[in-house]
């Protein structure tokens, strides 16, 4: 009997974490997509308050910059 709750125990202690109860699936590619969004939109309300035209080559290097200011590279125009 003793050796059945020391070996339960054990089960519990090493697959306990890795299965947890009614917990939702995280989606980490959704929180990075939802940081992008919202540094891309504050650097566009930074170009609007520089008061650039809608598509200059100023407006665009502009966005780029901040982007690439915050550490996103990737997927820039």
């Amino acid at each position: 009997m003793r050796n059945a709750l020391i070996m339960s125990a054990l089960v519990i202690m090493v697959f306990g974490p890795s299965f947890p109860a009614g917990a939702a699936p995280t989606n980490s590619s959704a929180a990075m997509k939802n940081a992008r969004a919202a540094a891309l939109a504050d650097c566009e309300r930074q170009a609007r308050a520089m008061q650039f035209g809608n598509r200059t080559v100023k407006r665009r290097n502009f966005i780029k910059d901040c982007m690439i200011d915050r550490m996103y590279y990737s997927g820039i125009n």
